[in-house]
């Protein structure tokens, strides 16, 4: 359910203070306590007001402050003081001033330095709470669309939830299954050589199999650190302090995205002790930073500006669609009566993978986009739909993913599919169009929503009375994380593809009407039944865990070694 609580500002809770600069504050807390809170966002669960300060008098005075404004404003949720954003960020603003913090903090009393916290976190929270820009809408399910995508777009990275282990175990699993399918294609072709080489030069090694067990051991050491609630750790190999090395920087410079976080997602302490800045940065340095690391050595070896989009059209078409998504759909649909795509020498509108079993066809189109991190981070609703818009419908009047699953569904629907002639013979044929992603931020709740919004708009209008929705499925959109960790379940059976999908469908075009009689009640009912309307597909197969043999298998050669 969307949880619209509010982020404690400081005027909320010293209302007769002056708001001083979060640097300010700073400055009054001593090095060991700023120095050691780095990767505090990682702890589960983070504090709140009412437990923040140690020194009872402090607390009681904060909690009276607080229920003080909430009753005078009709607060009915319990406030929150610590997010893992505001976390993040407070890191982040501590590293980019660390020289002038450490030096100038002499302070050793636990009350100011928590205090000064506190205050720090509600300046903090001011700033985030100032990027969410909501209009007010007529209908209830697009209000919450707008509401959901503009509070959590820029979070969704971050596994920003109160419990995010099970987010995290996946994403981790599905990482190490890209970096191997990654390698894999990097050894596919000499031509490729040189990519491999930087890549294992970038972490300090020297080939991309000690990449590959380097990150098995932190990875490993990061589900230790996750069952522990901790964050800082000793390494005493020297080969495993330089890979440790390539994921710290002393040059930290704050951003709208912590794009430098993300990047450098470690804190070194000393020479043989580190701290986890954020998990999910980490894992992701060798799934989404990669791709950064490659794009350098890309541009580098052809001698192109920094500006140049090759590479991107280069990866997203030679990896990301025709290695990754291939192999990983192909893993899914391999029985040899599962009808696949003809490929044809010069095609229009081809679409990226096609699988038909009996008269039910699945098109798949495969996005890999990024979206500028000053979208990303606006929280202005209307900009996010705009670029949304830009990469998933059209571009210059072009139709791109959703707008080319329209287009193939016309042209099964005009019998007219050039790459399976048992359609243009038969009538009455089930599609289901399918865009899948590269990146967990479209898994954001309301996105699937709002994009299906759109394709029935497009496809009703391509169609007109053509148009049938038992036959003419929503859109369902996949990130590829979900898929790669769903795909034991999906090749157990057949039916279990079309069986996630159908309830995906189901749950997304359900709209439950409440009648209850405490309108309150209704209210928070209401609110769980349009929450779980929107959300995204990753959301459904709630009981499904992957084998724990299965992950034990990715770390057996770092075991045995």
């Amino acid at each position: 359910m969307i949880n619209t609580v509010l982020r404690l500002e400081f005027e909320h809770v010293f209302p007769d203070e002056k708001e001083k600069n979060v640097l300010e504050y700073l400055n009054q807390i001593s090095s060991f306590t700023l120095l050691n809170i780095i990767g505090f966002s990682n702890t589960n669960p983070q504090p709140n007001f009412d437990n923040f300060a140690s020194n009872m008098v402090v607390r009681d005075d904060i909690i009276k402050r607080v229920i003080k404004y909430s009753r005078e404003n009709e607060i009915k949720e319990k406030p929150i003081l610590v997010s893992r954003e505001a976390s993040l960020r407070l890191a982040e603003i501590i590293l980019s001033n660390r020289d002038s913090l450490i030096k100038e903090n002499k302070n050793d009393d636990i009350d100011t330095d928590e205090i000064n916290l506190l205050k720090a976190f509600l300046v903090i929270n001011k700033e985030v709470n100032s990027k969410q820009k909501l209009e007010d809408s007529e209908d209830n399910v697009e209000k919450l669309v707008d509401m959901s995508i503009a509070m959590l777009f820029s979070t969704s990275g971050i596994g920003n939830y109160e419990n995010n282990d099970l987010e995290f175990g996946k994403t981790l699993f599905a990482t190490i299954v890209r970096f191997e399918h990654l390698i894999g294609f990097l050894q596919s072709d000499k031509k490729y050589s040189y990519l491999e080489k930087d890549l294992y030069s970038y972490f300090g090694q020297n080939s991309i199999k000690e990449v590959s067990n380097q990150m098995k051991y932190l990875f490993g050491k990061l589900f230790e650190l996750k069952l522990k609630n901790g964050f800082k750790f000793q390494v005493d190999e020297k080969e495993s302090q330089v890979f440790l090395n390539s994921l710290s920087s002393d040059e930290i410079i704050e951003d709208d995205d912590f794009t430098t976080l993300r990047n450098y997602p470690v804190y070194k302490i000393n020479e043989s002790t580190f701290s986890i800045i954020d998990f999910f940065f980490v894992v992701d340095k060798f799934n989404k930073s990669v791709k950064f690391i490659l794009k350098n050595s890309f541009h580098k070896y052809h001698n192109l500006p920094a500006r140049d989009r090759t590479f991107f059209e280069f990866f997203n078409t030679n990896f990301s669609e025709d290695y990754l998504m291939k192999k990983v759909l192909d893993e899914i649909f391999h029985k040899p009566y599962f009808v696949k795509k003809t490929v044809l020498d010069a095609t229009v509108n081809e679409p990226d993978y096609y699988v038909r079993h009996n008269k039910k066809v699945f098109l798949f189109e495969n996005k890999d986009v990024l979206i500028a991190k000053s979208i990303k981070s606006s929280g202005d609703i209307q900009k996010i739909n705009g670029v949304l818009k830009s990469k998933f419908l059209e571009v210059n009047k072009k139709p791109i993913g959703v707008g080319q699953l329209v287009t193939s569904i016309v042209q099964i629907i005009e019998n007219e599919f050039k790459f399976d002639d048992y359609l243009n013979e038969q009538k009455n044929i089930t599609i289901y169009p399918i865009l899948l992603i590269n990146d967990r931020i479209f898994e954001t709740l309301g996105i699937n929503y709002r994009l299906n919004q759109w394709y029935l708009t497009l496809v009703k209008e391509k169609l007109g009375e053509k148009y049938n929705s038992n036959f003419i499925k929503s859109l369902t959109i996949i990130d590829m994380d979900t898929l790669i960790y769903w795909t034991p379940y999906l090749v157990q059976k057949d039916s279990n593809f079309k069986k996630i999908l159908d309830e995906h469908l189901k749950n997304m075009n359900t709209k439950k009407k409440v009648n209850h009689p405490n309108a309150e009640k209704g209210k928070i009912i209401a609110n769980k039944n349009l929450t779980k309307q929107i959300s995204p597909i990753s959301s459904r197969l709630i009981n499904y865990r992957l084998p724990k043999k299965l992950l034990v298998e990715k770390f057996e050669d770092v075991i045995n070694e």
